[in-house]
């Protein structure tokens, strides 16, 4: 990954109304305690046990959609009114998994006022919120600690024998897969090595492992095991299929010569899950066709076993929490240009929320002026890191600025464009935007049980929103 360090600084407080080299005076918020207050608040709420990770265990990705509309309509901000009109469409983005219209589903029911808010689509869903046990010669592996259950495994159950064929006299996934299907791994997993793997015949950066895992057949072989060095955090993008057999990465308790392993997982494919994007709008009060497109994500991962759920505090209860409390300054303090905010559901699941919004949008994108996008803002900022494509890069500039007039800055990193949030096909449009994405302290619990309310900071919040409404209005 390429990064480019664009500047060194500090962190902590806010200076208002200090000029940048070209006079323009950038303000500070008043009463910033209270926005920073109700953005704990939303956290908090969005993180908590009740909404499962946001998943579709217990409806806790339609608690999180009604909770963002509720708070919205608690602001006066309405719907998002859809200019364009059109009979929806198929979502196929070019890679991996597609987003299908669909009805209201488990929203049927509810209110006119609130469904106003809602863009629904279906995507299938392979989830695991039963049994989830691995045992490795009598010893029990604890989940995201020492190993995680690939997203595309379907349910296994017994006791295997363990088998290590090496991949260095292999030189492509076929030649590997033939080897494992030759009927000698009956009833075992197969342990590969993940280094040797992705160096030499898993090569594929985009998707290392379903061209491998498609070949296998489940009556020659039991399952995989992919042995890491380091930790691997859990995954949902590779969710919308199921492979003929489990696999898992283990980077903890998989001693040299283990001989067995004994697995108890639950999986079930849903065939259409229903997923719903949550879109709002403030109309400008001087400059309503000037648009400014606010985006995070608040769906998560929900659960590996029912035992393992995963809240999401950070990735990215974060991203709407800060995108609820702009909305709250901005209904408070109505905006020249319109502000518009898309939550969107299935960033977990390869961007198909954003897709499918991009795909069927409510005005044409020509329109943006500019995109802000929220995901993973409540670490401490030791760095913050940016994607911002060559058509943005003017507004990076005065992001640049009004950074520069904090008494210590951000540390601003500006990074490669990547398909790692909801801002990448507007990007690749060209659509003037920038990603916000905050590294520091808790970073290493991305992805695991542990993002929790209790792990996240609010160090970065008076400036990140701050900068955020200086930008809007400047801009």
């Amino acid at each position: 990954m390429k990064r480019v360090l664009i500047m060194l600084a500090g962190a902590i407080t806010i200076l208002g109304n200090v000029g940048c080299d070209s006079g323009t005076k950038f303000k500070s918020i008043d009463g910033i305690e209270k926005y920073r207050t109700y953005y704990n608040e939303s956290l908090k709420e969005l993180s908590s046990e009740a909404y499962h990770g946001r998943s579709n265990y217990g409806d806790g990705n339609i608690k999180a959609a009604l909770y963002i509309i509720g708070e919205l309509q608690k602001m006066g901000i309405g719907p998002m009114v859809d200019e364009i009109g059109a009979e929806p469409i198929q979502a196929t983005p070019p890679f991996k998994g597609t987003a299908s219209p669909c009805g209201p589903m488990r929203f049927e029911g509810t209110p006119d006022d609130q469904m106003a808010y809602l863009q629904h689509y279906c995507l299938p869903l392979n989830v695991m919120r039963g049994a989830m046990q691995v045992i490795i010669d009598g010893n029990e592996l604890v989940p995201a600690v020492d190993y995680v259950a690939k997203e595309f495994s379907p349910a296994c159950k017994g006791e295997f024998g363990l088998a290590y064929p090496g991949v260095d006299k292999y030189t492509s996934v076929k030649e590997l897969a033939d080897h494992i299907n030759s009927g000698i791994y009956k009833k075992k997993f197969v342990v590969i090595e993940w280094g040797p793997y992705t160096e030499t015949i898993g090569t594929n950066p985009f998707d290392r492992y379903r061209e491998f895992m498609d070949m296998l057949q489940a009556d020659k072989v039991a399952g995989i095991i992919y042995k890491m060095e380091s930790k691997l955090p859990y995954f949902k993008a590779r969710s919308y299929y199921v492979t003929p057999v489990p696999a898992f990465c283990i980077w903890n308790g998989l001693t040299e010569g283990a001989k067995k392993i004994k697995v108890n997982m639950d999986c079930e494919l849903i065939e259409c899950h229903d997923a719903h994007n949550v879109l709002a709008s403030i109309k400008g009060t001087k400059y309503p066709e000037r648009r400014y497109l606010l985006m995070g994500h608040f769906d998560h991962l929900g659960y590996m076993g029912i035992e393992n759920v995963h809240p999401g505090a950070n990735d990215n209860a974060s991203g709407p929490s800060m995108m609820l409390a702009l909305a709250k300054y901005f209904s408070e303090n109505p905006p020249e240009s319109t502000i518009d905010f898309a939550f969107f559901d299935a960033e977990e699941c390869n961007l198909l929320g954003s897709y499918y919004y991009k795909t069927n949008p409510r005005y044409p994108q020509e329109n943006i002026r500019y995109i802000l996008n929220y995901d993973m803002v409540a670490d401490t900022p030791e760095s913050i890191y940016l994607q911002v494509p060559e058509e943005g890069m003017a507004g990076y500039e005065l992001i640049q600025k009004i950074n520069m007039t904090f008494e210590e800055p951000f540390n601003f990193i500006l990074d490669d464009i990547k398909d790692d949030s909801d801002n990448y096909f507007f990007a690749l449009d060209g659509v003037p935007s920038l990603y916000f994405h905050t590294e520091g302290k808790y970073n290493h619990i991305y992805h695991t049980p542990f993002d929790t309310y209790d792990n996240i900071s609010d160090i970065g919040f008076e400036r990140l929103f701050t900068l955020s409404i200086n930008f809007i209005e400047k801009y």
